[in-house]
């Protein structure tokens, strides 16, 4: 057994310019800063924001010889849901299908004509990754991708950088755990059931604590923890455009191969 700490890593890829879902962004982006569209503008005056769209691939389907089904949740705010919808079916040869939406987030499957190969990456991070290393999401934003990724070695990420990946963030896996403890899941499960969660609510913490035999101060805490970890969790898979802002504003660790170590 290699004795190494893998660790999650994202970085960002730019080598996919031509990427059909990277285009589709970009000409949402382009369709809010047309003169008359309101769609993408807030404010008393309809001052234009540069909307915030992004993509997170969910699956990809290459059954058909001319065809490529992408499925993708689609997140963003001002109004750039609809002016993504606008632009699909503005696009010719394009169809999609709305399989399900909320204001700001929806999960949507798109058929591109199949095309022989992508020129504009060196390589595609859709199906190969660095030996070594996992891709476990892709995110597509206008100007880039935000991948995700499980590093075992050190010499994936350095090949991810010389393929031209920029790291902005890498922690030990075992410290990301959006999982509950058996006490958060305990407390949780108990506090809907007994009706914390209902509106109005129909017992109090200090209720709650005295039917789990706990203080109040301790179940409340279990509670926060377990609804952070839930909260945050929804914000990552559901609202990709909230998880690129999230990640981009971590600092950037650029001592990724010291958590990584050990026998390539």
């Amino acid at each position: 057994m290699i004795g190494q700490t893998p660790a999650l890593v994202f970085c960002i890829y730019r080598g996919s310019q031509q990427c059909r879902v990277q285009e589709l962004l970009r000409k949402t982006v382009d369709y809010c800063g047309s003169p008359g569209v309101t769609a993408c503008r807030v404010g008393e005056g309809q001052e234009l924001l540069r909307p915030s769209i992004a993509a997170r691939l969910l699956y990809v389907n290459r059954d058909r010889p001319d065809l490529v089904e992408v499925w993708l949740r689609v997140s963003g705010d001002y109004g750039v849901l609809e002016a993504f919808t606008t632009v699909l079916k503005r696009e010719s040869g394009v169809s999609f299908q709305i399989v399900q939406s909320s204001r700001y987030s929806m999960i949507v499957r798109v058929l591109f004509p199949r095309e022989p190969r992508c020129l504009s990456c060196k390589w595609c991070p859709l199906v190969s990754s660095p030996l070594g290393s996992m891709v476990r999401s892709i995110v597509f934003t206008p100007e880039f991708m935000l991948l995700e990724l499980l590093v075992a070695k050190p010499q994936a990420l350095r090949e991810l950088e010389h393929r031209g990946c920029l790291v902005v963030s890498s922690v030990p896996v075992d410290g990301v755990d959006y999982s509950l403890t058996e006490k958060q899941e305990y407390a949780l499960v108990q506090a809907f059931m007994e009706g914390y969660y209902s509106y109005p609510r129909r017992v109090s913490v200090k209720e709650l604590a005295a039917k789990l035999r706990v203080s109040s101060s301790a179940l409340a805490e279990l509670l926060r923890k377990a609804e952070q970890k839930i909260v945050e969790k929804y914000i990552i898979e559901e609202l990709p455009h909230y998880l690129v802002q999230h990640v981009l504003r971590r600092p950037r660790l650029r001592e990724p191969r010291r958590r990584v170590t050990g026998t390539d």
